[in-house]
C-alpha cells in the first residue's frame, strides 16, 4: 500500500512520456462533447492539493482515455495503484454482464481515492436512448473522491475543463447530480458529477462513452 500512497504525491511520479501522450491526444469523449473551447486538457497535473488537481486526475485517467479501457489500466499501472480484486469488486459492479470490471485504490495527499473502469454491452435503457449504438459497447470510468470540497468549486473546474456548463443539475436520492451529455454519429457520451449530501460518502466523477464495435 505504500507504493499506492506515493503514486500521485508528488505529481512528478507520473511518467513524463504519459503526460506528453495525454497532452497530445484528443479524447473521443471530449470530441463527442464538442468541448474544445478551453486548452486546459494539455496542462499538467497541478502539484498542489485542491479541486484543480482532482479534476485534472479525472481528465487524465478517464476523459482522455475513453473508450480505451486498456489505457485506463495502463495509467493505473504507471501510478502503482493497488488493484481491487475478487469479492471486493462487488460494490463497483453494475449488475450487467460486463466484459471487464476493474478498480484500484490509491492515496493522494493522505486521502483515499478509487478509480474504476468497466466495459459492457449497452443495457436496455441505453439501447432505447441511443438506438444507433444498441450493438456497440459501453465503456465507463469513475474517480471516487473525498466529499470535502465545495461542489460549486468542482462544477466550476469541470466547466472550465469541458468548455460549458452542465445540461442537468438535480437532486437524486440524497445527492446532487450535475451532468453533461451529447451524441454524435461516432459516440454517445456523458460526464456526471455526483455529490452526496452527507460528507461521509465519497463523491463521484464519472464518464461514459458508447461506441459502435
Amino acid at each position: 500500500m505504500a507504493a499506492a500512497r506515493l503514486a500521485l504525491k508528488p505529481a512528478s511520479r507520473m511518467p513524463q512520456r504519459s503526460l506528453r501522450n495525454v497532452a497530445s491526444r484528443f479524447a473521443l469523449l471530449l470530441l463527442t462533447l464538442s468541448m474544445f473551447a478551453s486548452p486546459t486538457p494539455a496542462d499538467e497535473l497541478p502539484k498542489e492539493k485542491g479541486v484543480a488537481r482532482t479534476v485534472k486526475m479525472f481528465d487524465m485517467f478517464c476523459l482522455t482515455q475513453l473508450p480505451d479501457i486498456e489505457g485506463i489500466e495502463r495509467f493505473a499501472g504507471f501510478g502503482e495503484f493497488a488493484q481491487i480484486l475478487g469479492l471486493d469488486l462487488a460494490p463497483y459492479r453494475s449488475g450487467l454482464p460486463e466484459e471487464k470490471v476493474l478498480a484500484w485504490r490509491f492515496h493522494d495527499f493522505g486521502a483515499e481515492l478509487i478509480l474504476t473502469a468497466t466495459r459492457a454491452k449497452p443495457d436496455e435503457a441505453q439501447k432505447q436512448k441511443h438506438p444507433a449504438f444498441a450493438k456497440g459497447r459501453s465503456v465507463a470510468c469513475s474517480l471516487l473522491i473525498p466529499n470535502d470540497a465545495a461542489r460549486e468549486d468542482i462544477v466550476k473546474e469541470l466547466e472550465r475543463r469541458l468548455g460549458r456548463g452542465p445540461d442537468e443539475s438535480r437532486d437524486d436520492a440524497g445527492a446532487h447530480v450535475y451532468a453533461w451529455s451529447n451524441e454524435t454519429p461516432k459516440a454517445a457520451s456523458r460526464v456526471v458529477f455526483t455529490a452526496p449530501a452527507g460528507k461521509s460518502a465519497k463523491a463521484s466523477l464519472s464518464a461514459s462513452a458508447i461506441v459502435k464495435d
